[in-house]
């Protein structure tokens, strides 16, 4: 290649060889020189491809009422590439389960707009299947309220003036022992401290489409004070920020709507629940 050059070089200094030759010489023997350095990488992705179209091509001679012919023919519609290469260190994790039968009536959390005067109709309408949650009244330091939290007495507790309104593990098993459902008032963080005590809720969450749905609603009963805009627009972002934070822990989903078609939902879907066996993780016990 050299030689050549050095009389091009010499021919095109008399105007015998155009310039573009030249460039185009040169380039090919710098592409020439490349395909040598990168023989190590590219050498190696050009033999894989002709691997595959070795194998592309002897599957053709098969027969297709063979039953190799058509396993290999039906592998060759696979592409390469939609095939995951799973790395040695990755492991499916599994969780052991027992089942739990649940014979006393399940505590039940609804969360949600309007969940005050949900609970009040239950009440009203079906006493002898749900009651509310009884809060005691504890006039303690803060330090003393945490402490009973800690050593999973309390489940939750809300600061008042001068007191704390506290839901301990006691009154809800006094509701339970009753063969009443317990109409929860708690926050939805505090639905692990009631697992940590073996304490498992049916966790019902009402989802209103828009802020306007929830100010429509009326009830001569239960909703006697109009819905004012400020506070359906609390009502529902509030709303958004728990079912985006704790849908992991809802048991169901209930379309808002009118106060009565919401509790026949309830009731349905509580009594479903009630029947069903639990499945908690094994050692929870």
């Amino acid at each position: 290649m050299g030689w050549q050059l050095d009389e091009n070089a010499q021919k095109l200094e008399r105007g015998q060889i155009p310039s573009k030759y030249m460039m185009e010489q040169e380039f090919s023997r710098r592409l020439s020189v490349s395909e040598v350095r990168d023989e190590g990488g590219a050498a190696k992705t050009l033999s894989a491809a002709a691997r595959r179209s070795f194998f592309r091509r002897k599957n053709k001679h098969k027969r297709s009422g063979s039953r190799d012919g058509k396993e290999l023919q039906g592998l060759d519609t696979i592409s390469t590439d939609s095939i995951p290469f799973l790395d040695e260190s990755m492991s499916l994790a599994y969780q052991r389960v027992q089942r739990v039968d649940c014979t006393a009536p399940r505590p039940v959390l609804i969360l949600g707009p309007l969940v005050d005067a949900v609970k009040d109709m239950l009440v009203k309408e079906s006493p002898g299947k749900f009651c509310r949650c009884p809060l005691e009244v504890m006039k303690a330091s803060q330090q003393a309220i945490e402490r009973g939290v800690k050593d999973c007495l309390f489940i939750d507790y809300k600061r008042r003036s001068g007191h704390f309104d506290v839901t301990t593990v006691a009154s809800i098993k006094e509701i339970t022992e009753k063969n009443c459902h317990c109409l929860l008032d708690i926050a939805p963080h505090a639905i692990e401290r009631l697992h940590s005590v073996h304490i498992y809720p049916i966790v019902l969450f009402i989802r209103y489409k828009s802020t306007k749905q929830i100010k429509e609603q009326k009830d001569p009963i239960f909703l006697r004070d109009k819905v004012t805009q400020k506070n359906s627009k609390e009502q529902f972002e509030s709303a958004q920020k728990i079912e985006q934070e704790y849908s992991k822990y809802f048991t169901a989903v209930i379309q808002g709507g009118a106060l009565f078609n919401i509790c026949t939902q309830i009731l349905a879907i509580v009594d479903q629940e009630q029947n069903k066996a639990l499945w908690i993780p094994a050692g929870a016990l």
